[in-house]
């Protein structure tokens, strides 16, 4: 299905489309069957938003060959792609079992709200996006899928998923957004365009191997967050930045908790990493809820609230402050 300018696509009763790869200009339809791509996650997306302010609202999209005993699950394009166009929207839509959910490149002032679904590979992909993406209330959990952390299908979406990755993105605002069940919740990685740079408010992830996995960015600033471990795991680590990282990560006013390795792991020996005002409840005793091994930190007015070791500071660390925090 192909959206065209300044067009919504908004259902309100079920109707398939009869042709793969379709032009419309409106269409009432609030459950769309997708068949298309199967096996082909190359192949065009199920729907491309091609206009100035295409919209897609009020949809439901699932995916009748699903099924959970697939593992890994068999791979399909993404559901929703849009491309260089600016001020597209997707609102209060649902995609039941997508394989990958939204995917963007190069589509400016974009507004992603009211989302839920499962995808397993991904949900949301943003890269290119250069004048102030949105992203608000989207809620990622297993949907339609009978969740067990040991289950295979359950397990797969656990380590491998990505609920939300960033690229190359400016100012980028992520609000009241959650996941659950996903091997990485929030993933900040490098295009050939450049990193992210912008900010989440309000906005979690529930059982996931990594919550946020740190590769590259310009400045994230993270705020008012819950963040817990996989459940059934003993690896967690809830914040992980990694060596490329040289910017700025910022937290405040978060909280750590449940099945936890370690609850923050800076290994960025050019990056800069402030947590204020935070609560870390559940971490490996000997290794440390928190871990710096290079570049600067500011670590202030946090609670621990257990025993055992609450931070440790590397030898190549270059600069180190540590005040005002509150331990048992």
């Amino acid at each position: 299905l192909t959206i065209g300018n300044g067009v919504t696509l908004q259902g309100t009763y079920t109707t398939p489309p009869t042709a793969h790869g379709q032009k419309v200009d409106s269409l009432l339809g609030s459950v769309l069957l997708a068949y298309a791509g199967r096996n082909q996650p190359d192949a065009a997306p199920f729907i491309v938003l091609k206009g100035t302010a295409a919209t897609l609202a009020g949809v439901i999209i699932m995916y009748p060959e699903w099924k959970q005993t697939d593992v890994p699950p068999v791979p399909y394009p993404p559901t929703i792609a849009a491309g260089h166009v600016d001020n597209v929207s997707v609102n209060n839509c649902l995609l039941l079992n997508a394989y990958e959910g939204i995917h963007l490149d190069g589509t400016g002032r974009f507004l992603i709200r009211n989302v839920y679904g499962y995808p397993s590979k991904r949900g949301i992909y943003v890269n290119r996006c250069l004048d102030i993406g949105r992203i608000e209330n989207c809620h990622f959990w297993p949907f339609a899928v009978r969740y067990n952390p040991t289950d295979p299908y359950c397990k797969w979406v656990n380590t491998n998923g990505v609920a939300y990755e960033f690229a190359r993105t400016d100012w980028q605002t992520v609000t009241g957004c959650f996941c659950f069940g996903y091997g990485t919740g929030y993933r900040f990685s490098r295009s050939k365009e450049g990193v992210f740079c912008g900010k989440l408010v309000g906005s979690s992830a529930d059982c996931c191997e990594k919550a946020i996995e740190v590769i590259e960015n310009g400045h994230i600033l993270i705020s008012n967050g819950e963040f817990v471990g996989r459940w059934t795991s003993g690896t967690s680590v809830t914040l992980d930045i990694g060596e490329e990282s040289r910017g700025k990560v910022s937290l405040q006013n978060c909280v750590f908790w449940g099945p936890i390795k370690q609850a923050v792991h800076s290994r960025a020996h050019q990056g800069r990493l402030s947590i204020i005002g935070c609560e870390f409840r559940n971490w490996h005793d000997e290794i440390g809820a928190i871990a710096v091994e290079g570049g600067k930190a500011i670590i202030q007015a946090n609670n621990f609230t257990k025993p055992g070791i609450n931070v440790r500071i590397g030898k190549e660390v270059t600069s180190a402050i540590l005040t005002a925090n509150q331990a048992v």
